[in-house]
């Protein structure tokens, strides 16, 4: 595109001399104040549009320009100015008619035609820009690419040899040369210091290298040479977003796209910039339209695809995949982007067939080999999942994303040791990256190495969660070493509901004091779900609850709950193990007692009272793990003689009682209406045996021997090779040795079940403890 014409008018002195030493915004001022007072004055309008021009603002460009014509329709530095402003913001058949019109009125002026041929290119006229060229150079013999840059003082021949390095060093750089090219270029700067191109291209060696601060500073000089062209702002913007200067990348493309609206690569710069910004809705809005400018343009779909994935919108990345897949049926990108998509939506086998046709087109392909681990991960192929890993590790070893995808299999095998190296290492190659903090934080609680174990799991809440009231008042968030004496502190819940039953646990101020903080609060307000609230209520140190949505009146100091064990220092030592921590309600408790009072009446040997939850919540991404699908596991149970079975399973599952054992199970889930109705049912039980779900967890807050079933993918809190838990005293733990295969366990527990049936008639201390607790 052509620089900047002068206006061609007459100007006042002040004026001039600010247009001639490059003072821009002054002389847009000088000419603003002009044409308040004469509206009417063409070249002051003219004149104001060129500083504003050259200032960024096409728009306002325009404006002027057409205020000018508006004024005088045949002044020409106007109609000329107005072309290259139209041009500029990619309004093409608007540039040409004002450059026609301009030609029209001076068909001998070399510089408009050079302007009106860069205008028709630019919109695929081809012959008709030729044509335009053609005559310019009869006209003015220069060639007309030459307008872009400023003709060197020398005239020995230098400037063609500087031309040709420039394109061998483009030739090195096309075939991965990136040494040979940055010396072509170096050679041809050499010949023509002031030569954009060369400039530019010095960029993208060095960033090929690696060199991003000489490529930022290459860059810089070649927009300073070609400020006109958008390529060069935009790689510009690339090497910055890539150096980590990100709201200066998003300058530089918007830069580049007030040149160049309709360039693709531009969008896309802004579009990855504004996505490592975490402004996740513009980066969508950008990258989209990168894409319908470019549908092949395969950075574009990877980034959107990303950010699509991040907003967990994966019917929508699918559709971007299949239709990238439409247009090139050999894409990888759209294969990949599809994998990730289907794996998305738990259709693993699909993404598995899908990632494997990315890696039959390109065996080396990081991203394929990535969702490949992950899906025969998800499929429980450890193995298969552990070879692919290992296998991206060999073609990108410095991939962080597939060592934390090694550290994810390794830590679900087992092998947690192993998990933590390979987390380790892929924080070592991305230090922001929250995934791996996250898996590292959870594999070393697994391990009882609590003090980094938290450390770590604080990453969790930089990991997309929904806006809490942590994010909106960021400055009342409790820190480390606060002292909260005589505040006010409000507790959240970021979980599941076993997460707020087993650490409201630390409302109780005894715990309080350690190194995390110089003092206890004096009120501490409760955050719970309505089906909680009577419980919480009763958690020693809980002065107020917010209910469901209610809004706190006063706010302190606020922490969601599992960050307590971090910020009080928690380590195994010091766990707050007492229990029983939460009482069910007294009238629920009554009620509960009345009827299995009732019921023992008519029985003779009434035998143990033994609750039983076999399933989780459905929708939980672990629950093919951790809940029993195949009711069959549970048929030793049922041959254990002294036990009376009761059900208290809720939900979609509940309905599985009646392929129980001929109705030898009682069903409680009619009268389970919340929490505090399940707790007083469980106070009037002997045991309570459930998988890994928040019954659990209840049961052990309020005392209650409680046996769980534990898959042997454990989360966290369960740790590792033990049979009891530091949270719960009267748990026991009942651990599966092989994946999805109850029966190991399931037979230890009714050998233990067996025992304890046939001692119940002398119940144990802590059974007649517990019933003296609560007045049974």
């Amino acid at each position: 595109m052509g620089r900047f014409e002068g206006s061609g008018a007459d100007v006042s002195d002040d004026g001039q001399k600010l247009m001639l030493d490059g003072q821009w915004a002054e002389a847009a001022a000088h000419y603003n104040a002009i044409v308040t007072a004469a509206p009417d004055d063409a070249a002051a309008w003219t004149h104001l549009g060129v500083a504003l021009l050259q200032l960024g603002y096409a728009e306002a460009a325009v404006d002027a320009f057409r205020r000018a014509l508006a004024v005088r329709a045949d002044f020409m530095p106007a109609l000329a100015n107005l072309g290259v402003a139209l041009h500029r913001q990619g309004q093409l058949v608007e540039a040409i008619e004002a450059y026609c019109a301009a030609v029209a009125a001076q068909p001998d002026n070399a510089q408009l035609l050079v302007n009106l041929g860069n205008a028709l290119a630019d919109a695929g006229r081809k012959d008709e820009a030729m044509a335009a060229h053609r005559r310019a150079a009869e006209l003015q013999p220069v060639p007309p690419p030459a307008e872009k840059e400023p003709r060197p003082p020398e005239t020995d021949g230098r400037r063609d040899q500087a031309v040709e390095l420039n394109t061998v060093g483009n030739a090195h750089l096309a075939a991965g040369r990136a040494q040979a090219a940055l010396d072509a270029y170096a050679q041809a700067l050499a010949l023509w210091p002031d030569y954009a191109d060369a400039q530019g291209n010095l960029g993208n060696a060095l960033r090929g290298l690696g060199r991003l601060g000489e490529a930022v500073t290459a860059y810089r000089r070649a927009v300073e040479l070609a400020p006109d062209d958008a390529g060069h702002w935009c790689n510009l913007g690339i090497a910055l977003q890539a150096d980590g200067a990100l709201a200066e990348a998003a300058d530089m493309a918007r830069r580049a796209l007030a040149l160049r609206p309709d360039l693709a690569l531009a969008h896309t710069c802004l579009g990855v910039a504004l996505r490592d910004m975490k402004d996740l809705d513009a980066a969508i809005e950008s990258l989209r339209q990168a894409v319908a400018l470019d549908p092949g343009q395969s950075d574009a779909i990877h980034a959107l695809s990303g950010c699509l994935v991040e907003r967990q919108r994966w019917e929508e990345v699918e559709a971007l995949g299949r239709n990238a897949l439409a247009r090139d049926p050999q894409s990888i990108d759209a294969r990949v982007c599809l994998a990730v998509a289907l794996q998305g939506q738990n259709r693993l086998e699909e993404a598995l067939d899908m990632a494997r046709q990315a890696l039959v087109l390109q065996p080396d392909s990081e991203l394929a080999l990535g969702v490949m681990a992950a899906a025969l991960h998800g499929l429980d192929r450890s193995g298969e999942a552990l070879a692919a890993a290992a296998r991206g590790l060999a073609v990108a070893p410095r991939n962080a994303d597939m060592h934390n995808t090694l550290g994810i299999v390794l830590l679900d095998a087992g092998r947690v040791a192993e998990a933590q190296t390979s987390l380790r290492r892929a924080i070592a190659l991305k230090p922001n990256f929250v995934t791996a903090h996250v898996n590292l934080g959870m594999a070393c609680l697994q391990m009882g190495q609590l003090e980094e174990g938290w450390a770590e799991y604080e990453w969790r809440l930089q990991d997309g969660h929904e806006t809490r009231l942590w994010d909106v008042m960021p400055e009342r968030a409790w820190r480390p070493g606060q002292d909260l004496t005589g505040r006010t502190l409000t507790l959240h819940t970021e979980q599941g509901m076993g997460d707020l039953i087993q650490f409201s646990r630390y409302a109780d101020r005894r715990w309080w004091g350690g190194p995390g903080c110089s003092g206890p609060p004096a009120r501490i307000v409760l955050r719970t779900p309505r089906s909680l609230a009577d419980l919480a209520a009763s958690v020693p140190g809980v002065d107020a609850l917010l209910v469901g949505d209610e809004v706190p009146t006063t706010c302190d100091v606020h922490a969601p709950l599992l960050s307590l064990p971090y910020l009080l220092g928690t380590t195994l030592a010091t766990v707050p193990a007492v229990v029983p921590y939460m009482t069910p309600p007294a009238a629920a408790l009554a009620r509960w007692r009345a009827g299995f009072a009732a019921e023992d009446a008519g029985i003779r040997a009434p035998g143990l009272r033994v609750g039983l939850v076999w399933a989780g919540n459905p929708g939980h991404r672990g629950d093919r793990h951790r809940s029993i699908h195949q009711l069959a596991a549970l048929d030793p149970l049922w041959a254990v003689p002294g036990v009376r079975w009761y059900s208290l399973q809720v939900g979609p599952r509940a309905a599985d009682v009646g392929q129980m054992s001929a109705g030898r199970v009682t069903d409680l889930s009619t009268r389970l209406s919340d929490y505090g109705e399940t707790a007083a049912a469980i106070a009037n039980l002997d045991l309570v045996i459930a998988v890994d779900t928040s019954v659990a967890h209840l049961a052990g807050a309020l005392g209650k021997p409680v046996w769980l079933l534990i898959s042997n993918r454990p989360d966290w809190r369960w740790m590792r090779d033990r049979t009891d838990s530091p949270w719960y005293p009267t748990a026991r733990l009942f651990r599966q040795t092989r994946m999805n295969d109850w029966s190991g366990p399931m037979a230890a527990m009714a050998a233990a079940l067996a025992e304890l049936a046939a001692r119940h008639s002398v119940p144990a201390a802590q059974e007649v403890a517990f019933r003296r607790l609560f007045g049974l």
